[in-house]
């Protein structure tokens, strides 16, 4: 068995390295020299693919595009021309500009609009200003169109009610939105020469207000906040009415906790549920055996813009998360059927989706790969006030008693008759004892 010989390996010349070396540190310097600076603006951003691969539909823009990351999606082009009809329209609103003054303008916030995206946007520059123009007034029209109800009876989208639903859910996606001020500023400017008796006399504000939550003033809680886009738009409608104190360093014994069980397994242990009329979906308390959760309607798009709410937090507000953490708290009290029920009873979960299955899958699927702080949980008092509440031995025998004996008026003149019979019993013998004793 013969062994062949290794070939010696050609070595390269020590120059000839070293101007490689040299011609390969000039490259990834010059790449460096293109990297595109780091924006503390940056607030619109990609599902990641952790997030994504649980529910792909539920990020998915499922009629339109809007802004620069679906920007080209073959499948949503069936609006383009009802963009470009949006965008007439607007035009129309003041007769003293232009579409070049508006292009201007655009162009004027364009390095501002590109920094708040995660990543380089490689549209040119005419590509991104047609592109936000179009978008922009597309959105504009949209909410006057639904505010003030004056609708074309030919309009391709209102009249079609599952149309302008699509599109309100299709704006509440993360990687749909578009930066808040550009909306703001070119809805100013389009009405700035306006009397008070006209549209213009509701800010863009308010007039986003009625479209994405159903109020037409702007809750208190958005003065002196600056909004990012829609989805933090909502997120700030949703915040609790006491927030976290900014100032205050977590302890160790602020992770020492853990989640409560679940809804039915509570209300076995004598807890009520009740519905809280706060306007913030987030505001749930605890107090004097009743846990009072804020009411919410669950239907087609719910889950949709839950999650998007979520990945905006986690990519944005990792460490000042809310609705990270209520989503997690109700993933905790929902698991079964029966916890489903006990809500729908009790008027906190109103069912549009038609199966009580749906909703406990819904909550059951919701949380995959969530990132949350456990030092910084903002429902941490009322966990550990829950599972005290359904350790105690006297809660779950108060509630075995109301719920076995005391649950309808006959079952209650039973046992009283019992009590009494058992008395009179004990009296009987008492005097039988004592009448023998004299004798």
């Amino acid at each position: 068995m013969s062994s062949k010989t290794p070939k010696k390996r050609k070595r390269v010349p020590i120059g000839k390295m070293e101007d490689g070396i040299h011609q390969l540190a000039k490259s990834i310097r010059k790449r460096f020299d293109e990297l595109p600076p780091l924006s503390s603006k940056c607030c619109i951003y990609r599902v990641p693919r952790t997030l994504r691969n649980v529910n792909l539909s539920a990020y998915k823009p499922w009629l339109i595009s809007i802004g620069p990351l679906h920007y080209g999606t073959k499948s949503l082009q069936g609006l383009q021309e009802q963009k470009l009809r949006y965008l007439q329209n607007f035009l129309r609103r003041n007769e003293e500009k232009t579409l070049k003054d508006y292009l201007k303008a655009i162009k004027e916030w364009e390095i501002d609009a590109r920094e708040c995206y995660i990543e380089n946007i490689t549209l040119s520059s005419d590509e991104f200003v047609e592109m936000m123009l179009l978008d922009s007034c597309f959105i504009i029209e949209f909410f006057l169109n639904w505010y003030w109800e004056t609708l074309d009876e030919d309009d391709r989208i209102f009249g079609k009610p599952s149309l302008e639903h699509v599109i309100r859910r299709d704006l509440l996606l993360v990687e749909n939105q578009l930066p808040f001020f550009v909306l703001e500023n070119l809805y100013d400017l389009v009405f700035e020469d306006d009397d008070e008796s006209s549209e213009s006399s509701i800010p863009f504000s308010d007039l986003t207000s009625e479209v994405l939550i159903g109020k037409r003033e702007l809750p208190k809680r958005f003065k002196r906040r600056e909004i990012l886009h829609f989805v933090d738009f909502l997120r700030t409608y949703f915040l609790p009415r006491v927030v976290r104190d900014p100032n205050y360093v977590p302890s160790r014994v602020d992770a020492c906790w853990e989640f409560p069980p679940g809804v039915g397994d509570l209300h076995d242990a004598g807890v009520k549920f009740v519905v809280n009329r706060s306007d913030s979906l987030l505001d749930i308390e605890f107090k004097d055996g009743v846990l009072y959760i804020p009411k919410l309607e669950v239907e087609d798009h719910t889950e949709s813009i839950l999650l998007n709410l979520s990945v905006f937090e986690q990519c944005h507000y990792h460490s000042d998360s809310y609705i990270v953490d209520y989503i997690l708290l109700m993933d905790v009290l929902i698991t079964t059927l029966k916890d489903v029920d006990i809500l729908l009873s009790s008027g906190i979960i109103t069912n549009a989706l038609g199966n009580n299955e749906e909703v406990a899958h819904l909550f059951n699927t919701i949380c995959r790969e969530t990132n949350y702080e456990a030092h910084k949980f903002y429902y941490t008092d009322i966990c550990r006030r829950l599972v005290a509440h359904s350790k105690a031995p006297w809660n779950r025998w108060k509630a075995t008693l109301k719920h076995d004996y005391f649950n309808n008026p006959w079952t209650i003149i039973s046992v009283i008759a019992a009590i009494v019979l058992l008395i009179l019993t004990v009296v009987q013998t008492a005097c039988t004892v004592i009448a023998f004793k004299r004798h």
